[in-house]
């Protein structure tokens, strides 16, 4: 984000989740990141205080890759198997529709053995969803941790 443009405490995001025809993924997984992206914006932009007003953005992210590779492949051999999310991420002054800025993102996982076995798409999900939060609100990016189920 341009200096100054970071996404503040009160101000408003909107995601939206498409994909090029070459990537394959259902709707309600584009759902899903969407709503995990809101989710890691909203716990992000808390610490940006001190701007007066309200904005609004729509972030509207291009998933070009999305592969939830294979957890047996992972679990036999490091590098084997590998989960992919690469985007194009697009930021939107809303309601005049400006763009303010735009970026890539890409997330990989390769580890093996049980961790590797044991790690999901959704996992790796979280991860991208706080890579652009971090992106946007100017704050660090969380350590990978494991959601309990």
């Amino acid at each position: 984000m341009p200096l100054g443009s970071t996404i503040a405490a009160n101000d408003q995001i909107k995601a939206k989740v498409e994909a090029e025809d070459s990537v394959s993924i259902l709707d309600f997984e584009k759902t899903r990141i969407a709503q995990r992206i809101e989710e890691r914006v909203a716990a992000k932009k808390i610490a940006n205080t001190g701007r007066n007003g309200q904005k609004s953005y729509e972030v509207k992210v291009t998933l070009t890759r999305y592969e939830k590779g294979s957890a047996f492949a992972r679990a036999m051999l490091a590098g084997l198997g590998q989960i992919h999310i690469d985007a194009i991420v697009r930021v939107f002054d809303m309601p005049a529709k400006e763009e303010v800025c735009e970026f890539t993102i890409k997330k990989t996982f390769a580890w093996g053995g049980i961790y590797g076995a044991s790690t999901s798409m959704e996992d790796i999900e979280r991860t991208f969803a706080d890579g652009i939060a971090a992106t946007l609100t100017g704050q660090a990016e969380d350590a990978p941790k494991k959601e309990k189920t």
